[in-house]
């Protein structure tokens, strides 16, 4: 599909993808050869996961360490798509 690409350099995100993608404000962006890619970020703070996730007895410092091990995950995986070291 081809989109359109503003004078701000601004991206509308297509009908066609944003169900998939889902409801969100913000993305993580990267270039991956050549390519922008795109994640959403479906929850931006560990106090909205605790809302989310605290009703089921998950603690801030539970949460904390999973983001930091996502976190190491993204980062692992963006350098070696990338080949930096």
């Amino acid at each position: 599909m081809i989109i359109r690409v503003s004078p701000q350099w601004q991206v509308t995100i297509p009908k066609a993808f944003r169900r998939d993608f889902g409801i969100t404000r913000e993305a993580e962006a990267r270039m991956f050869r050549g390519a922008l890619m795109l994640r959403p970020i479906l929850f931006t703070s560990t106090g909205r996961l605790l809302e989310r996730y605290g009703q089921e007895g998950i603690t801030a410092e539970v949460l904390a360490t999973a983001l930091d091990i996502v976190g190491r995950r993204r980062r692992a995986e963006a350098e070696e798509a990338s080949g930096q070291p």
